[in-house]
């Protein structure tokens, strides 16, 4: 059995990869800018979600990581002591203007550090797993995304500078030799969301900031309607934290004939639907709208400072995106019912106060 070296190992995806590995008997080195308290007590949490004997935690190697530096600033004797699985989870995430140098720092020169390292350090027969997102596709969306190395694009082609960052990682990983010689996985993951069971959420990123913003001013302000600008068949690929974690654990432990996979389901959520969950579970009215039915009426004054501070996330609003996926049989992790569970728990217990 490999050991498992995973970067990032107190971010959200990280945390609960560590522990759905710790829970499956294997051996894990957690590497992390933060300290081992918190690294152990971040995937504990993650433990508890995924319905795991928390004390698991116990057993987590922890080391120190910094991805601007040497091998990452690692014991690498001890890190890359027998043959691994090497998890790049470590990430930049922000849809805020005026990051794009840390982004560039973070996510492709971070990236090209971790890869450099793992190459010069670990034992023959390893293997390299880059988590990106399957939104590195940018703007161009015309039909299915195919599961294929990506091209270089100008960042105006993209909704913000971290989906450009992640693809030119994924850009730089393809020259690479473990790319050429088969040793790497590139795990393109959809819009994390909490667990598909309980609704329970470790992370504020994504659904969960447009939720936080909408719950602000439905509590401000209760029973505004509020207009948002959507595609007519606006859908967003939610992934459940426990779905994903299974998938990159099936993933890791196989042969594949392609190097790419995009970890997202067959089925999507409209994003009308999100909105009528939404609106049951907070004193606001979100209603989709064509771009044309805005210019026709244009938005008030509380309808365009809602717009305002929610355009980071609402951007994925306005685009219809699919993406090859290959196993079309099986059921979608995000139906109705989990939706609202999804939906309802942020809204009672991740809220803040």
């Amino acid at each position: 059995m490999n050991v498992q070296v995973i970067d990032g190992a107190n971010g959200f995806v990280g945390s609960h990869l560590t522990g759905a590995l710790l829970a499956r008997g294997d051996e894990v080195i957690a590497l992390a800018r933060a300290s081992a308290k918190v690294v152990r007590r971040r995937v504990a949490d993650a433990l508890l979600c995924l319905g795991f004997d928390e004390s698991l935690a116990d057993r987590l190697r922890v080391r120190g990581l910094a991805l601007d530096e040497p091998d990452l600033g690692l014991p690498v004797a001890e890190v890359f002591a027998e043959r691994c699985t090497f998890w790049h989870t470590a990430a930049l995430v922000t849809f805020f203007p005026r990051r794009e140098e840390d982004l560039l720092n973070v996510n492709v020169a971070g990236s090209a550090n971790a890869l450099a390292t793992y190459e010069r350090h670990a034992r023959p027969g390893s293997r390299y797993i880059f988590i990106g997102t399957a939104y590195q596709c940018g703007l161009d969306t015309e039909g299915p995304v195919p599961e294929d190395w990506p091209a270089h694009a100008s960042p105006d082609r993209f909704r913000n500078f971290y989906e450009y960052s992640k693809r030119e990682a994924e850009i730089a990983l393809a020259r690479s030799r473990s790319a050429r010689e088969g040793a790497v996985l590139v795990a393109r993951l959809g819009v994390m969301v909490g667990h598909s069971r309980t609704g329970r959420a470790l992370t504020d990123y994504g659904l969960y900031d447009f939720l936080r913003v909408m719950a602000f001013f439905a509590r401000r302000t209760p029973g505004e309607r509020v207009r948002l600008p959507c595609h007519p068949d606006a859908n967003l690929h939610l992934t459940p934290i426990d779905a994903t974690v299974s998938r990159l654990l099936s993933l890791s432990g196989g042969d594949q004939d392609r190097p790419i996979f995009h970890v997202v389901n067959g089925g999507t959520v409209p994003v009308r639907d999100l909105f009528d969950v939404i609106n049951a579970r907070l004193p606001i009215e979100l209603v989709p709208a064509t771009p044309e039915q805005i210019l026709e009426r244009p938005f008030n004054r509380f309808e365009a400072v809602v717009n305002m501070r929610a355009k980071y996330t609402a951007t994925y609003f306005r685009h219809h995106y699919d993406f090859e996926w290959r196993d079309p049989a099986a059921p979608p992790a995000v139906t109705p019912a989990v939706l609202d569970r999804l939906v309802s728990w942020y809204v009672r217990e991740g809220l803040p106060e």
